[in-house]
């Protein structure tokens, strides 16, 4: 008889050694940024090799990005939890309340993803924009879904287009991150989230069929 325990094993330790990595990445992505850091300080905050860190992740951008990647889903999957278990008339006071706490308009993470931004604009190498652009979408793609089944639950008309909602919510959130970055009056950007989430959810439930 056959078993795939040892391999089930192994499988497991390679994501817990991928999830310190990408634990360590954020404490030196954090304080060094994308250029500052190095693969070598992450490798020495994890406690591993420099080549562990290269056995899991093919460069530093790709370390980067997929930590970049686990914020966005941390945020999209505080969003799905609202969708997934609150009544739809309830939903614009469950995401309000959510607001302030989404990874997404902390300002390190939003510094973060703008110098890479930059990076990846002006590389000569077009993969790299084509990573970048490709989890965007993904992360739009996402979000848009979670609008269209909000729609679909308020049987609001197919005039209100989802992925419109989706990418104004997505370009608040970081224009709101970006203006409270170095202007303390401005750091209440989940506030003012929250208050564009209640008056756009608000007014279509207002609107359903």
């Amino acid at each position: 008889m056959t078993t795939n325990r040892p391999r089930n094993r192994r499988d497991e330790q390679r994501e817990r050694t991928r999830q310190e990595l990408i634990d360590a990445a954020a404490v030196v992505f954090a304080k060094h940024g994308f250029h500052g850091a190095s693969v070598d300080q992450v490798a020495e905050a994890a406690g591993y090799t420099k080549g562990a860190v290269y056995s899991n992740f093919r460069s530093k951008e790709q370390l980067f990005l997929e930590l970049l990647d686990r914020q966005l889903d941390r945020s999209v999957e505080l969003l799905e939890r609202v969708v997934d278990e609150v009544a739809p008339e309830d939903r614009a006071a469950a995401f309000a309340a959510q607001a302030a706490t989404l990874p997404i308009l902390e300002g390190e993470w939003f510094l973060l993803e703008a110098e890479f931004l930059l990076y990846a604009a002006r590389n000569e190498d077009p993969s790299v924009r084509e990573r970048v652009a490709a989890r965007q979408q993904r992360t739009r793609a996402r979000i848009t879904d979670l609008v269209q089944r909000h729609l679909d639950d308020l049987g609001v008309g197919s005039s209100v287009v989802a992925e419109d909602l989706a990418r104004l919510l997505m370009a608040t959130a970081d224009g709101l991150t970006q203006a409270a970055l170095v202007d303390e009056s401005a750091r209440d950007g989940g506030r003012v989230f929250a208050t564009l989430i209640e008056l756009l959810l608000g007014n279509l439930d207002e609107g359903r069929t």
